[in-house]
């Protein structure tokens, strides 16, 4: 006996809700978290080459560029090809990609490497999240995006955890092999559970699929949440940035203390999705404003009291996280919504802008870092403010 459909749920093109959330997370956790796997590694990298840790910081930079700039590709090749498609071949040149990793002869070459996991890894995120918001029925659909954006946050700090916990055990080499088993599996796994494609329009072709990216574009509540979308991570990246060159002694210069204060924030972050059903009483463009309007206050009360001790700083590090946490499940459904036929294309400019902004948050501190923690702080407070009233202006402005 088969249970009855959601009301406004279609039997044919719905997912199964259980197993197509939980999978979608564990892949979220393990994608993204690729590109942050390597920070631990560093030190022994450098070892092993013979150079400095500064050099090898490409290995991360390299994949993020990559990661970005395949976004504006994959989002709309996933409106022309299918999202299963794309998500399967993306992640299948990932793991091609992860275990010449492995076995990377040279600093040069595993860039090179990196490059190509990046691109591959671009097959999952907006194709993937475009998914979701039209094969997930309507009642669930709010609960099963918030899993997805967590996982992915939740990743800057999941993929560090296991890379220094496998580290004694495998080395670095050791990592990337593991890790390609896993995106291997992680393949036939999504395979399996994601439905078929859709069928799309007659007669389109790429040049239609990517002359869709207009429409986003050219839409100005899209392109207000896109410009307010580059304040998230890029205050979430900064915050920390900042903790570890110019915070209290406890921290500064201090990897593990640094790990578990990220650590003691996955509650904060594991707390959204179990919040989304009430979250989504609250429109999704006012409550993304509201929350960081209400991020940027925490900061403010870090500068003024962070330099205390590393208890105050995770105290407020925690409030912080699960602030900024509440942004992005509301926006990529809604951009999703907003963008039509073209919603591959509108959710990959979404997860661009993110990702450009954490690329530039460590910019901003390296850029106000001699005037001191303080004055950084308040940057990046004022940062979130603009960010704030730009969504809070796209809310203004979408239909109700």
């Amino acid at each position: 006996m088969t249970k009855p459909a959601l009301r406004g749920s279609d039997p044919v093109t719905d997912a199964p809700v259980a197993r197509t959330v939980f999978v979608m997370t564990v892949a979220g956790l393990l994608v993204v978290g690729q590109m942050y796997l390597v920070l631990p590694l560093l030190a022994a990298m450098a070892r092993d080459w013979h150079t400095s840790a500064t050099a090898v910081t490409w290995t991360a930079t390299s994949f993020g560029f990559a990661y970005a700039a395949g976004f504006l590709i994959t989002g709309p090749l996933s409106d022309l090809l299918g999202r299963r498609r794309v998500v399967v071949t993306g992640l299948s040149l990932l793991a091609v990609a992860t275990i010449a990793a492995a076995f990377a002869p040279t600093l040069p070459v595993l860039i090179a490497c990196r490059i190509v996991q990046g691109i591959g890894a671009a097959g999952f995120s907006p194709a993937a999240l475009a998914y979701l918001s039209e094969r997930i029925p309507p009642a669930r659909r709010s609960v099963a995006v918030s899993c997805l954006v967590t996982a992915m946050v939740a990743a800057t700090v999941t993929g560090q955890l296991v890379a220094q916990a496998l580290d004694a055990v495998a080395g670095w080499r050791g990592i990337f092999g593991f890790n390609a088993g896993f995106v291997a599996v992680l393949v036939v796994v999504l395979r399996l559970v994601m439905l078929p494609d859709l069928k799309r329009q007659a007669g389109s072709s790429p040049g239609a699929f990517f002359r869709a990216m207009k429409g986003p574009l050219t839409s100005p509540v899209l392109v207000l949440i896109y410009l307010g979308a580059l304040s998230v991570l890029s205050a979430f990246v900064a915050i920390y940035t900042a903790l570890q060159l110019l915070g209290p002694p406890e921290l500064v210069g201090n990897p593990g203390a640094m790990l578990t204060l990220r650590a003691s924030s996955l509650p904060a972050l594991v707390a959204i999705p179990l919040l989304a059903p009430v979250l989504a009483r609250v429109r999704p463009a006012l409550r993304a404003a509201l929350a960081l309007a209400s991020a940027a206050c925490t900061v403010v009360v870090l500068a003024v009291v962070g330099q205390s001790s590393a208890f105050v700083v995770g105290a407020l590090m925690f409030l912080f996280v699960g602030k900024v946490a509440v942004v992005s499940p509301g926006l990529t459904e809604l951009v999703g919504q907003l963008s039509g036929v073209a919603r591959g294309a509108g959710v990959a400019l979404y997860t661009f802008a993110l990702l450009v902004g954490a690329s530039l948050g460590p910019q901003l501190v390296s850029l106000l870092g001699g005037h001191g923690f303080t004055v950084v702080l308040i940057a990046i407070a004022g940062s979130q403010l603009a960010g704030a009233a730009l969504v809070l202006a796209a809310d203004r402005r979408c239909p109700r």
